[in-house]
């Protein structure tokens, strides 16, 4: 299980690498697949024990549950706005004449 505060360092440690928007993205995106797992099993966790009139679990786990699917939609924007982001300009070529740049 992933706390916030680790999800919120990963979500930072992806941001400011020097990668690819896209890969950040897909990064970003990974990090959502694991915490829309994490939500279901909670879900799951709270719906069997709500069974077993523990409501103060259930709850509890519930609540686990949103924090896990706020931080997933957390998740996703950060991918978003990582693909909206501009390219870093790279100099190709330190020779003579008219520098190239990629973007």
């Amino acid at each position: 299980m992933l706390t916030e505060y680790e999800v919120r360092q990963r979500m930072d440690t992806i941001r400011a690498t020097r990668t690819t928007p896209m890969r950040k993205a897909r990064l970003l995106l990974r990090l959502g697949r694991s915490l829309r797992r994490q939500a279901e099993a909670l879900e799951n966790a709270s719906s069997q024990v709500a069974r077993s009139m523990d409501r103060k679990a259930a709850a509890s786990l519930t609540r686990m549950a949103r924090y896990a699917a706020r931080m997933r939609e957390d998740a996703r924007d950060a991918a978003y706005d990582a693909l909206r982001e501009p390219v870093d300009t790279v100099r190709v070529g330190a020779g003579e004449g008219p520098p190239l740049y990629l973007s």
